[in-house]
């Protein structure tokens, strides 16, 4: 945990720090479908705030999704091990990260080829 992330904990985190959670969205007696609706509540509040300081910044739209990304995405070009990357990203197999990234880097592609074309 580097400083930056420990100074966040120290702000928003559970005091005391529960074994489970950083948080204090949850508890750990939820069942699946509560803390389904817990997640789905949390990431639509932070995509909320997101979209303000997007906005605010002048760049658009921001979500958790976008953030995700560009986790990604910036580990990747940094030559990050797909490995770190799969595990810090959730994914229980090494193909689903393979092919998230791949889609990253299509879309990139798209995006450059327009560019290049813009004139036509």
């Amino acid at each position: 945990i580097s400083v930056q992330m420990q100074a966040v904990i120290d702000k928003w985190g559970n005091k005391p720090l529960s074994d489970n959670y950083i948080f204090p969205y949850m508890k750990g007696n939820e069942t699946a479908i509560e803390a389904k609706a817990i997640t789905r509540d949390v990431v639509k509040r932070i995509n909320k705030r997101m979209k303000l300081i997007g906005e605010e910044l002048g760049i658009g739209n921001i979500t958790t999704y976008t953030a995700r990304h560009s986790y990604a995405t910036v580990l990747k070009r940094s030559g990050v091990n797909i490995s770190y990357i799969s595990e810090s990203l959730g994914h229980t197999d090494l193909r689903t990260t393979e092919a998230y990234l791949a889609s990253f880097e299509k879309e990139e592609r798209t995006k450059n080829t327009n560019l290049l074309t813009s004139f036509l």
